[in-house]
């Protein structure tokens, strides 16, 4: 018997997002930091959460939408590659895993 992965590949989204979250809030508060920063900052969270929150309600465009906004926005700040692409990979996986669920067994009526 081969364990369930989706719940796995969920959890290790959620905490990928939070340990990202938590860089992010790091990084801002070091000197030097603008409101451009702070926009950009809040751009990647967005995205890192919309995306782990269809990850997690098993919504793949959802998630897949928020690994093209983290890679996207990733570039622009080369001092958070190592934690952003991680993120985004996951989100990625996270994507593809739902998107091969089966959903729920409910009945179809007709």
């Amino acid at each position: 018997m081969v364990p369930e992965i989706r719940p796995l590949v969920r959890g290790l989204t959620v905490a990928a997002t939070a340990a990202l979250l938590a860089v992010l809030g790091y990084y801002l508060v070091q000197p030097g930091g603008t409101w451009s920063r702070l926009a950009l900052f809040a751009a990647i969270g967005g995205a890192a959460v919309a995306g782990a929150a269809g990850a997690v309600s098993r919504r793949p465009l959802v998630a897949a939408g928020g690994a093209c906004g983290l890679f996207l926005l990733g570039f622009w700040q080369a001092a958070l590659w190592m934690f952003v692409f991680p993120a985004a990979g996951l989100l990625i996986v996270a994507a593809l895993l739902g998107a091969t669920d089966d959903g729920p067994t409910a009945p179809v009526a007709g």
